[in-house]
């Protein structure tokens, strides 16, 4: 507890002049009269101030996690808004994207820290793949929970790092703080869910549908990380 508040308080500390550095880059960077050696400088300024904001804020994520506003929450919606911001990173990486899920997949959660979680999922493995290749992202309701599953045709998930991903600053990046995932665990485990790390070979060996036919294993064969978010099935909203 005393680590977390120690954490959060320099993050504070950080972010608001961080911000005021970002808002001024950005001011100059559009000025009319501001010559081109200067807005490479400037703009070398301005990325690396909304590097070390985005930091700041997994600190500050870790340290106080937000609880849930638990509300009736579609995912589809969700994820939709999270691949349509990373759209830009997909072509610059070329990376096909393909969605497989129905227009209501609900369950009951808080859409925010929801989008956080599958923005940071999606954002992990375009880095893992760091080049051409697909993803594909599927939500589902089984009989006994709702899925989410992001895949790739990445390299996958060495079978040694599995458990170490989820720890705190862990990382085989050279950039990050190794909070990602960490935080993406403590998200979905606030709405009594599971995250589960494999490879796309393992999930297509289980060979599980749900009660609609609807199978639990991807659409088309990829050979890379399949990310799983598990959470409970709101039974209400299916009826």
């Amino acid at each position: 507890a005393s680590m977390g508040r120690m954490v959060s308080g320099v993050a504070h500390e950080f972010r608001n002049p961080l911000g005021i550095i970002r808002s001024s880059a950005e001011l100059l960077l559009n000025r009319p009269d501001t010559s081109d050696l200067n807005k490479r400088i400037i703009r070398a300024v301005y990325d690396e101030s909304k590097r070390l904001s985005q930091t700041v804020n997994d600190f500050l994520d870790y340290a106080r996690p937000k609880p849930p506003n638990m509300q009736p929450v579609n995912l589809s919606n969700v994820l939709d808004q999270a691949l349509t911001f990373l759209e830009s990173e997909f072509t610059k990486l070329g990376v096909g994207m393909e969605r497989d899920f129905e227009d209501e997949v609900m369950i009951m959660g808080d859409k925010d820290l929801l989008y956080r979680a599958f923005y940071n999922v999606v954002s992990n493995g375009l880095q893992a793949m760091g080049g051409p290749g697909r993803m594909l992202v599927q939500a589902l309701a089984t009989d006994e929970a709702v899925l989410v599953r992001i895949m790739d045709s990445g390299p996958g998930i060495p079978e040694d790092l599995k458990e170490q991903l989820l720890d705190p600053f862990f990382t085989t990046k050279d950039e990050g703080t190794g909070l990602g995932l960490t935080i993406v665990n403590n998200i979905v485990q606030s709405h009594g869910g599971r995250l589960e790390l494999g490879n796309c070979l393992e999930i297509l060996q289980e060979n599980a549908s749900d009660s609609h036919g609807h199978q639990e294993t991807p659409a088309i064969s990829l050979s890379g990380a399949c990310i799983t978010l598990r959470f409970p099935k709101p039974f209400e909203l299916y009826r």
